[in-house]
């Protein structure tokens, strides 16, 4: 149950971010921008800089956390510490974007390490479903 939260939380946050910085360049660049070849880059300073690196991230993140959800839900584990990394990856990846929206960096750093160690955990936790099958 709390997985598949998870993998909604990823996708969500995927989505939030690409609207979020899509929304940002037509502000910036106007909507006359998003129907050309892009030739000219976005900016990278500033917000916008920070919502394409948002938006990066929660890829990778996503990428990471996809497989072991996956597995983890399809063999209905949902034990305590898996329940647990779940939530914490959620709650943890749901701050570290708002804290890279915000530019508060360290909050950033500290969301984005504790959501990589549960990935770890779920991980692990996907790894010892599959090899105890």
């Amino acid at each position: 149950m709390f997985v598949s939260i998870t993998l909604l939380t990823a996708g969500a946050l995927v989505f939030t971010s690409a609207a979020i910085q899509h929304l940002n360049t037509v502000s910036s660049r106007g909507v006359g921008f998003i129907f050309t070849d892009r030739a000219t880059p976005l900016d990278r300073e500033g917000f916008a800089g920070r919502a394409a690196r948002t938006l990066q991230n929660n890829l990778e993140s996503m990428g990471m956390v996809t497989p072991a959800g996956l597995v983890l839900l399809l063999a209905d584990a949902d034990g305590m510490v898996v329940t647990g990394a779940a939530l914490v990856y959620a709650l943890t990846r749901t701050g570290f974007t708002l804290s890279y929206w915000a530019g508060i960096n360290k909050m950033r750093s500290l969301f984005w390490g504790i959501g990589m160690a549960m990935i770890a955990v779920l991980t692990i936790n996907a790894m010892l479903v599959v090899v105890t099958r």
